[in-house]
């Protein structure tokens, strides 16, 4: 196993529990590759853009309140791969939290822990800090993480840790959220801070096995590892592939501009589980959607800038990407 497969764990129990609240999953992956019969095929991944698209549409379509709190709940703490056991078999649960934090990208790129300053002294509270990407994330999204987090803490401290208070951003529904969590919650500012109740947070948890965390935490730092040597890998790859003429490029070019011969570049892709043809994908989607969505340019303005040969070209690119055109999309998602 390794970090994509749980990712992959993750997405494919999402589905499932999307699934299970009444989402029309058919829909929800419309146009989404590597989706099949409702399931994200083994060794497959969701982009950030395509993962926040779907949360969009999944809220747009299921009609619950609180779909995020109703999903987090749902999920099964199998979802997060080794990370659930890791957190069980940890000396305490601040350890575990801890770890939480620094694993917290193994099971997606959405977003990431830190800890911060809480509103009291025997308080630990941490952040959540949602990734820049040209798909705004939804709170519901955010709210699924949050709740499971608070799931498998509770969990692995047999119920002594709870949530004290949930910060939210301004806007959000803090008293609706407040009952689907049995947890107060105010609405102000922008971040996601969860404060947790420190009182047991040092307390040895029950069962623990320190031959099997030393075990768990070998192994996933040797994910954690593999997966910044990969994504440096593809970081470099990918600021040879920024300039103007993107949507013209192709691997002999490439492959001759970061110094590597065609094979040996498709063969190092190939281990990171990707190619060249999805990261030309990725890196047009973002920009599309940027000049899209966050700018609001109109798309013939946006076949100019990008050098698309005309406005049906990039409208059948999108559909390929997305399943609906760009005035759909916009639609689904908002701005």
């Amino acid at each position: 196993m390794d970090h994509r497969y749980i990712n992959n764990l993750w997405v494919n129990e999402l589905l499932l529990v999307l699934s299970e609240l009444g989402v029309d999953i058919d829909s929800l992956t419309k146009g989404v590759k590597g989706i099949q019969d409702g399931r994200l095929s083994v060794g497959e991944q969701l982009d950030l853009v395509e993962a926040r698209t779907l949360w969009h549409r999944a809220v747009s379509a299921s009609g619950l309140e609180h779909l995020g709190v109703e999903a987090g709940r749902r999920l099964s703490p199998r979802s997060s791969g080794l990370l659930f056991p890791l957190l069980l078999h940890s000396p305490s649960v601040r350890t575990g939290m801890e770890l939480l934090v620094r694993y917290q990208g193994l099971i997606s790129e959405n977003g990431r822990f830190r800890f911060v300053e809480a509103t009291q002294g025997d308080v630990v509270a941490l952040e959540y800090l949602p990734a820049q990407s040209s798909v705004s994330v939804h709170l519901q999204h955010v709210l699924s993480v949050i709740t499971a987090i608070l799931k498998n803490v509770s969990l692995i401290s047999a119920g002594n840790t709870r949530a004290r208070l949930l910060h939210l951003p301004a806007g959000a529904d803090a008293e609706g959220v407040a009952e689907a969590l049995k947890c107060p919650v105010v609405s102000c500012g922008e971040r996601y801070i969860v404060e947790f109740d420190n009182t047991a947070i040092d307390a040895v948890i029950t069962g623990r096995d320190e031959h099997l965390y030393q075990l768990l935490l070998g192994y996933a730092d040797g994910l954690s590892r593999a997966q910044r040597v990969g994504q440096s890998f593809l970081d470099h790859v990918k600021s040879h592939m920024e300039g103007d003429d993107l949507v013209r490029l192709d691997i002999d070019t490439l492959a001759k501009t970061v110094g590597f011969k065609k094979r040996t570049l498709q063969r190092h892709l190939d281990e990171q589980g990707t190619s060249f043809r999805k990261l030309k994908e990725g890196l047009l989607k973002e920009k599309v959607l940027e000049l899209l969505v966050v700018r609001q340019l109109p798309t013939e303005q946006i076949v100019e800038v990008l050098g698309y040969a005309d406005v049906s070209t990039l409208h059948r690119a999108f559909k390929t990407w997305f399943g609906v055109t760009p005035g759909q999309f916009k639609s689904q998602i908002g701005s």
